[in-house]
């Protein structure tokens, strides 16, 4: 299994301080160098000259990248093999006195920004980092709300739009009704052509305008108002509690969460977890949905859901197992919050999801 991390060096220098680079970065981090300079360098993996076959190879293994080497032999090593900024690993450039970690490719995106202070940090060197938002302190449009999962749906052109218009100034509404409060930070102020609006339709006043909802009537309102470039964060901000007779198939479970969410308007996409009876552990179909949507599952036992009734009380078979419900406990546990769609049934499943509350 190739590591995290690749560190190549061609010269006894860089050999020399790539190891620090490594020992800093840690266990998943492993340095190649050059055959004449890796016997000095303990645990260092020898190779022969040249080196393009071997960085080809890393960049497409490794998720990072630190070349001990001026940025003009690093940009003409990887020249042939850069794609994506999505998908290319991060990639930053060190020169042979340590003085400069470059983040050189995937900056914002790929952490190649975060590379490049790591490495910098680590060798007492200066970070250089030329992505506009963080040379001039303002808004990623691309980073917002990463740290906390949320997941953008706008396509590469928009986002790049909405980034040209907040680092060159333009005015930007943004609207929140769900999630995590804090994506900026307490103790600055946002950038000053950022507007926070307390509705939706304050969003009219804006050509360029940021959404971090978990519903997806207001983002048809907003649609509406037609601006020129429109960026939509669902927020993990929604718990789906989930009950079923023994043997359910996930394709049923799948049914009843997509036509839930499509009749109460919800994103499927802001869903942080599913919930339900520790009782279930093995049920084949509840641990396949959650893969379907990549997110976990949290059990939680009968005492936890008997302390934490649903409004819509127990079924029948339900007070036959001695408990007050699966579908609104376990959604209400999970969530620390309150139910926003109340118990719905299928065949053979039960559903509900709650909405966790963050502080204003």
């Amino acid at each position: 299994m190739p590591d995290d991390t690749a560190i190549v060096a061609i010269s006894r220098r860089g050999a020399a301080i790539g190891a620090r680079v490594r020992d800093a970065l840690g266990e998943d981090a492993a340095l190649y160098a050059e055959r004449r300079f890796a016997d000095g360098v303990e645990g260092a993996i020898a190779f022969d000259l040249p080196v393009r076959p071997l960085v080809g190879r890393l960049f497409a293994e490794c998720d990072r990248l630190v070349l001990m080497m001026p940025v003009g032999a690093s940009v003409r090593l990887l020249a042939a093999h850069i794609r994506d900024k999505r998908t290319d690993a991060a990639v930053a450039s060190v020169d042979d006195g340590g003085r400069f970690a470059v983040s050189l490719l995937s900056g914002h995106v790929g952490g190649g920004d975060a590379l490049a202070e790591r490495v910098a940090d680590a060798i007492g060197a200066t970070a250089v980092i030329t992505s506009a938002s963080h040379a001039l302190g303002t808004l990623a449009i691309d980073l917002l709300g990463r740290e906390f999962g949320w997941r953008i749906e706008a396509s590469s052109a928009m986002v790049t739009r909405a980034s040209a218009a907040v680092v060159n100034g333009e005015p930007v509404g943004v609207y929140q009704d769900s999630g995590e409060r804090d994506w900026w930070g307490a103790d600055k102020p946002l950038p000053p052509n950022l507007k926070v609006c307390d509705t939706p339709y304050a969003l009219a006043r804006f050509r360029n305008a940021l959404l971090i909802i978990d519903r997806v009537d207001i983002l048809d309102r907003v649609a509406a108002f037609n601006p020129r470039t429109l960026v939509v964060y669902r927020p993990r901000s929604l718990v789906v509690g989930i009950g079923s007779r023994r043997g359910v198939s996930v394709e049923e479970l799948e049914l009843l969460l997509r036509c839930t969410f499509a009749e109460s308007a919800l994103s499927p996409n802001a869903i942080k977890c599913i919930a339900t009876a520790e009782l279930k552990h093995d049920e084949a179909a509840i641990t396949q949905l959650a893969e379907r949507l990549s997110v976990p599952v949290r059990y939680y036992g009968a005492d936890e859901l008997n302390a934490t009734p649903g409004p819509s009380g127990a079924s029948e078979s339900q007070r036959l197992l001695g408990i007050v419900g699966v579908a609104e406990p376990a959604a209400l546990l999970a969530s620390g919050g309150s139910i926003v769609v109340p118990k719905v049934k299928s065949a053979s499943a039960t559903l509900a999801v709650a909405r966790i509350p963050y502080p204003v």
